[in-house]
């Protein structure tokens, strides 16, 4: 960078706002690389990547709206509904990473594995500490909500998470 800034004459303000901005680069890039380790994304699905034609039932422009993080900022809870192989997981792994690229902390899991933490922290008595963890971002992904019925025990503890507003 010093080479190409003596070989151009920039100014000292010049070369400043050059090394600032690759410093804002690489701070914007180690965020965003933490982000989606933090969030679990089972797979490297993105909304780009899903292929409407093979799911016609799904609204595109809805998608795209989705896309835009809009609904994460109004609170609004978005829920996708449909048989097996119609590309729920698709769509709300694309949807986290949108909104890990837009700057928000999400977390992926699926309905057994809540309910087994959730099962495991009210035996262990952790029960607050899991509930800051499933509080703490701003989208929570729970996939195959319904696919395996929840065993009795486990229901209880993921009600209480839900009734908490998570």
């Amino acid at each position: 960078m010093l080479q190409t800034a003596t070989d151009e004459a920039w100014t000292m303000t010049q070369a400043l706002e050059h090394l600032l901005a690759i410093e804002v680069d690489a701070t914007d890039a180690r965020r965003l690389a933490g982000r989606l380790r933090f969030a679990c994304l089972p797979t490297t699905a993105t909304l780009d990547s899903f292929d409407y034609d093979a799911a016609p039932g799904v609204d595109a422009a809805l998608v795209r709206e989705l896309g835009t993080c809009a609904y994460l900022e109004s609170a609004t809870n978005v829920l996708l509904v449909g048989p097996p192989g119609t590309g729920k997981t698709h769509l709300a792994v694309g949807l986290a990473h949108a909104a890990a690229h837009a700057g928000y902390r999400t977390y992926v899991t699926t309905a057994a594995d809540l309910a087994a933490r959730c099962h495991k922290a009210a035996i262990e008595g952790r029960w607050a500490t899991t509930m800051r963890f499933f509080a703490g971002p701003t989208l929570l992904v729970i996939d195959e909500l319904g696919y395996l019925p929840l065993p009795a025990e486990a229901a209880s503890p993921c009600f209480r998470l839900w009734r908490n507003g998570i």
